[in-house]
């Protein structure tokens, strides 16, 4: 008698959410204990194949309670009270699973938008931050119970096929109408890949020695830094300029920066270098470099601009843990204490107001004035732990070095003289 089948529709959805759910369950593996720069990037992917998998079950649970299937095959009643018990519970994983990382990611204390695959946007469950423990524990029991099952599962349909002589393989597995064993080793085989392209599709980098993962000194100006990139003119003080001529004082101005600027910052992650920028800043300044004694520079930096080319990580800068937004919106860098340095270089000494705490700051830049124009770059380095940026495992420096490298320029106009 040939072997009756499932159908096409139960093979194809069967074999989808196995290999989801092995590469799932080792990307939630490498997750773990990873402060890699990775991390946003894998929990975003591991969001997304989480509800694949949520919707693959709902519509493979449909077609198991709608659709013919083949006979449960003959055996003792405790084999088939476990079979089925077994394959009841994959369902309960399959669904349960991904509905706590849902409850999960909407209870977080960061609220990150999810986009599934980086492209549809999915919404967050209208529940209160006491769901978030619970669906953690129940989560994380989701995942073992789901590596159990696994091997139950496989050992039984082994146990059929090969001891008892029951063509069950042959039911499931894809083009295995004759001989299963070929094609069960490679159905085994696809399954084991996937595990493995789970922990490894964003591999782990070594992280270096602590003097090479410590910040490499300013040297020169760059285009990255701590205080956004300017997009819209703004009221600026300039300390530099070329040396005036002897017999022409520069008169104290205020200065306009113009658009186009940038203005960013450089943070080290396990010895790699994160480059991020702020999009809105303004400034009121007024320099002059005859009359440093009365020249002033205030920078106002609106936190929730930064943007490191990542949204989960942009949207976890603002919270508690970091820029803490919510509390301390703005940082602020005053200085009324700006010295030449010989040539085109000068120093500004100041404060800077972050997240609540007042540390003196210190700038250096170059400054190039032609006419009533003027080319300003420059860097700063800050110590991010001494404004408390980074709380609880993030204050840690094993991680994201203690030094942030700041650094600017922009062009920049007064009124002619």
């Amino acid at each position: 008698m040939p072997t009756q089948r499932y159908s096409y529709t139960a093979i194809t959805l069967h074999w989808l959410i196995a290999l989801l759910l092995a590469f799932q369950i080792a990307l939630g593996w490498a997750l773990e204990g990873n402060n890699s720069p990775e991390l946003f990037a894998r929990y975003q992917l591991h969001k997304s194949i989480g509800i694949t998998i949520l919707l693959l079950s709902l519509a493979r649970l449909a077609a198991r309670l709608f659709t013919p299937r083949p006979p449960v095959s003959d055996g003792p009643a405790w084999t088939r009270a476990l079979a089925s018990t077994v394959h009841w519970l994959f369902y309960l994983v399959m669904i349960l699973g991904p509905i706590t990382g849902w409850l999960l990611v909407s209870t977080a204390r960061v609220q990150v938008p999810t986009l599934l695959y980086g492209l549809i946007p999915w919404p967050h469950l209208p529940v209160g931050r006491s769901w978030h423990e619970p669906a953690e524990s129940i989560h994380g029991a989701m995942a073992w119970l789901a590596i159990g099952l696994f091997a139950l599962h496989i050992a039984g349909a082994l146990r059929h096929q090969w001891l008892l002589g029951k063509p069950e393989l042959q039911r499931m597995i894809p083009f295995a109408r004759g001989k299963a064993a070929g094609v069960a080793i490679g159905a085994l085989a696809l399954v084991g890949a996937a595990f493995v392209a789970g922990q490894t599709i964003y591999p782990e980098r070594p992280r270096p020695s602590a003097e090479k993962a410590s910040p490499p000194p300013v040297a020169a100006p760059t285009t990255a830094a701590i205080i956004p990139a300017a997009k819209d003119d703004e009221r600026t003080a300039i300390d530099a300029t070329e040396e005036a001529p002897e017999d022409t004082a520069q008169p104290l101005a205020d200065w306009t920066v113009a658009s186009g600027g940038r203005l960013g910052f450089t943070a080290r992650w396990n010895g790699e270098a994160v480059d991020g920028r702020f999009d809105r800043w303004r400034a009121a300044i007024r320099f002059s470099p005859d009359e440093l004694a009365k020249s002033a520079i205030r920078v106002t930096v609106d936190l929730a601009s930064a943007d490191t080319g990542d949204g989960q990580r942009d949207d976890s800068l603002k919270s508690s843990d970091f820029f803490d937004v919510g509390a301390h919106p703005s940082a602020v860098f005053t200085a009324r204490d700006i010295r030449h340095l010989g040539g085109d270089r000068y120093e500004a000494r100041g404060t800077l107001d972050l997240r609540g705490a007042g540390k003196p700051a210190t700038l250096r830049f170059t400054l190039r004035i032609d006419g009533d124009r003027a080319r300003v770059a420059g860097t700063a380095r800050i110590d991010r732990t001494v404004f408390g940026v980074g709380q609880g495992e993030w204050a840690a420096t094993d991680a994201i070095a203690a030094a942030v490298d700041v650094a600017f320029s922009f062009n920049a106009t007064r009124p002619a003289s």
